[in-house]
């Protein structure tokens, strides 16, 4: 009974894993798409207004993705993909 039970555990918890990381790589792909517009409108437009709003949008895809970043990290430590060493 507690073998079985550890094997349901484990199973769930490799799901919620790879879950985590498909979700994860999901959420990147159009973000990084909405970053790459957003840096072209950056670059072309000489409307202040503009460059504060795509600023404002780069800003928080960037945080946005830094937390997706995070995510997927964790999920591959959580899934024994992602090793971690010291360093001083």
């Amino acid at each position: 009974m507690l073998d079985e039970s550890r094997q349901i555990a484990e199973k769930a918890n490799r799901a919620k894993s790879e879950f985590l990381a498909n979700m994860s790589h999901e959420i990147r792909t159009p973000l990084n798409a909405v970053l790459g517009i957003d840096e072209m409108i950056l670059r072309e437009s000489d409307d202040e207004n503009i460059i504060d709003y795509a600023s404002n949008i780069k800003n928080a895809g960037n945080m946005l993705l830094s937390i997706i970043n995070g995510i997927l990290d964790f999920s591959k430590i959580d899934s024994g993909k992602m090793e971690i060493t010291e360093d001083e």
